[in-house]
């Protein structure tokens, strides 16, 4: 019962995660559309903003809670100190979304983004070493399936970033539209991050249905 929650959860994860993603494609989407009025494509850009927070959420609670799928599934014998230190990081990290959301358009809200994407190499870094580890049939990980899932688990951190560094210039680009109007140079920039983040948004989508895939299948 208690192995068959955890994958409950996991799925809902993902359900929620890309149904969010998709939201937020859509909104950005539309905000790139010059022949909207400022205001609705503001709205769709600040909404767009709002509902990222959802994916990010999922993201953040997935691998403790995978954890928790592994150990009650016998594929892996997980430590309560790995436990502990997962949740520790979820949590940490949950806590610097909302603060992030908190001092948006502040330094101190530029800072903490920053911060966030330190501590997501980080994990991209660690998580990848892991699943590497685990395909080449070293650590403490079992390899096959479950250590590919792991190590294409880690380059979602690096679509993660790509996608914040790719949307970046969105915020200028738009502060610009609202003083001076639509211009070719300020569509080109506002185009120009909207559609450097879908490209690597369509990658994330590709990456976790391959995950999934692996997850149920087990045929690695």
């Amino acid at each position: 019962m208690g192995h068959s929650i955890w994958v409950f959860i996991h799925l809902m994860l993902l359900v929620y995660w890309l149904g969010a993603d998709l939201g937020v494609l859509l909104l950005a989407r539309a905000a790139k559309r010059p022949e909207l009025s400022f205001a609705e494509r503001a709205f769709a850009l600040r909404m767009a903003v709002v509902i990222d927070l959802v994916p990010r959420l999922c993201f953040a609670v997935m691998f403790p809670v995978g954890l928790h799928v592994a150990d009650s599934g016998g594929y892996v014998l997980v430590p309560p100190a790995a436990f502990l230190v997962a949740w520790t990081v979820s949590a940490g990290w949950i806590a610097l979304l909302f603060a992030i959301g908190r001092h948006e358009g502040t330094p101190r809200g530029e800072f903490l983004s920053r911060l966030n994407l330190a501590l997501q190499a980080v994990l991209l870094l660690v998580i990848g070493a892991l699943g590497s580890t685990a395909v080449l049939g070293l650590g403490p990980l079992p390899g096959g399936w479950f250590g590919l899932k792991i190590l294409l688990f880690a380059l979602i951190f690096a679509l993660g970033i790509g996608i914040d560094f790719a949307f970046r210039p969105i915020g200028p680009a738009f502060a610009r539209l609202a003083t001076e109007g639509s211009r070719p140079e300020i569509e080109q920039d506002i185009g120009r991050a909207v559609d450097g983040a879908v490209r690597y948004v369509l990658a994330l989508y590709a990456l976790l249905i391959i995950i999934a895939f692996l997850g149920v299948t087990k045929i690695v």
